[in-house]
């Protein structure tokens, strides 16, 4: 059976109902069934060596069986983490830890980066994302450990017995900082502190946007594109799409329960790469914007990527309405097809909102709006050309100005998704 080796931040789905997990090193395995709120519901969600057993889990020494269709009702996500199986270790003295997962056909192994003072680590968690279930590579360290970890999730720890006090009285120390709950689901915290200010305040900026339309209650699936034909190579090695997509994340964080975009790039052919979840957003942004991507070969096929977007929207929720956000640098090479491609997608439950960045010619985007004999209007266009020179609360008004109306047009009244919009 060929093994997968997963990184950081990379996910895939179970092929079966249920999945062994193994892990390496000397370590202890725990596991925390969690809910939508990303909590606990009680002290029963913690399976760990003396508490081996929940709906759902088995965990035995080191390996944890999991049938996520069979845990108790309302959990959503499986967080399983390492902690160093001797007291009063850090990751640094605990050479070799990784974990594997097998389900089915599918062989998986994720070997987290360097750790050093470290007592808990969130190697991966495995989650439901539109009626499936998925698995995702972690490698988050913690300093509080396991017990620390574990009450960020909700679960009541016993707090160990107090020492006895001094002989002699001394000055109060001063209050130690809170630390930060952990959200898995929106991954914020593992961000570096610049990135998550700015995440922070354009996500109150996009809900501005939101709010002006209507739209405050809405959620969606947020997919993005990338232009990667070879007329693009300038603009990725000035850093153009890297802010681009750091930009647009904020989007997914308001709109998806999730906060994760799937994420396409269109060259000759439309190419589907590994999901964008915000805590992932410099190790994505390293892997696929510090250069131009090769994958998906050298020329435009707005067509292609069209096509292949809507493949995988094929497969998800139709409930769930999907805003595709497709950066392009000008120069469509088949005008003709990619009207037919945008007429054809009609019936889908997607909106196609394309962003021009590179003071070209875009063709039939430009003319997008004035398409006549759509039952709805599904696309969107302007240009930015210098993204650098649009301030965020402009560029959010703009990304989200359509598709609430789109929204209202396509889904029938009384439909959740246009209930959702509060008007």
């Amino acid at each position: 059976m060929p093994v997968t080796t997963l990184n950081a931040g990379q996910n895939v789905p179970l092929p079966e109902a249920t999945v062994r997990v193994e892990v390496s090193g000397a370590v202890d395995l725990t596991a925390l069934v969690l809910s939508a709120s990303g909590k606990v519901d009680g002290d029963a969600d913690m399976v760990f060596f003396n508490q081996p057993e929940a709906p759902g889990a088995r965990l035995a020494g080191r390996t944890l069986d999991l049938t996520p269709g069979a845990l108790r009702s309302g959990a959503e996500r499986v967080v399983l983490v390492a902690s160093p199986a001797a007291e009063g270790q850090t990751f640094r003295e605990v050479p070799g830890v990784g974990v594997s997962l097998t389900s089915g056909a599918l062989s998986a192994t994720f070997t987290p980066g360097s750790l050093t003072t470290e007592t808990a680590l969130v190697l991966c968690e495995v989650y439901r994302r539109d009626g499936a279930w998925k698995v995702r590579a972690v490698g988050q360290g913690y300093s509080d450990g396991l017990a620390g970890l574990a009450r960020d999730f909700g679960v009541d720890v016993e707090e160990p017995a107090a020492a006895a006090a001094p002989a002699a009285p001394s000055a109060p120390a001063p209050p130690a900082p809170s630390a930060p709950a952990i959200s898995l689901t929106k991954g914020e915290e593992r961000l570096p502190p610049d990135m998550r200010k700015r995440l922070s305040l354009r996500k109150e900026l996009v809900t501005v946007s939101l709010t002006k339309k209507g739209a405050t209650g809405l959620k969606a699936r947020v997919i993005g594109v990338l232009d990667v034909s070879g007329s693009t190579s300038g603009l990725f090695r000035s850093g153009v799409f890297a802010r681009a997509v750091e930009r647009i994340m904020p989007v997914a964080a308001a709109l998806d329960d999730d906060a994760e975009m799937q994420m396409f790039l269109m060259g000759a052919r439309g190419v589907r790469v590994d999901d964008l979840q915000v805590g992932d957003l410099p190790q994505w942004l390293e892997r696929y914007t510090t250069k131009r991507p090769t994958e998906a070969g050298g020329y435009n096929n707005e067509p292609a990527a069209i096509e292949e977007v809507l493949r995988y929207v094929a497969t998800q929720s139709t409930d769930v309405p999907t805003l595709v956000l497709f950066f392009h640098d000008g120069g469509v090479t088949d005008n003709k097809g990619t009207e037919a491609a945008i007429r054809a997608a009609v019936p889908a439950a997607v909106f196609w909102q394309f962003i021009g960045l590179g003071r070209a010619s875009y063709g039939i985007l430009a003319r997008l709006d004035d398409l006549q004999g759509r039952a709805v209007d599904n696309t969107g266009f302007f240009a930015l050309d210098d993204i650098d020179a649009v301030p965020d609360a402009e560029l959010y008004d703009r990304l989200v100005q359509e598709f609430p109306d789109w929204v209202r047009a396509y889904y029938p009244a009384g439909h959740p998704a246009r209930a959702s919009l509060g008007r």
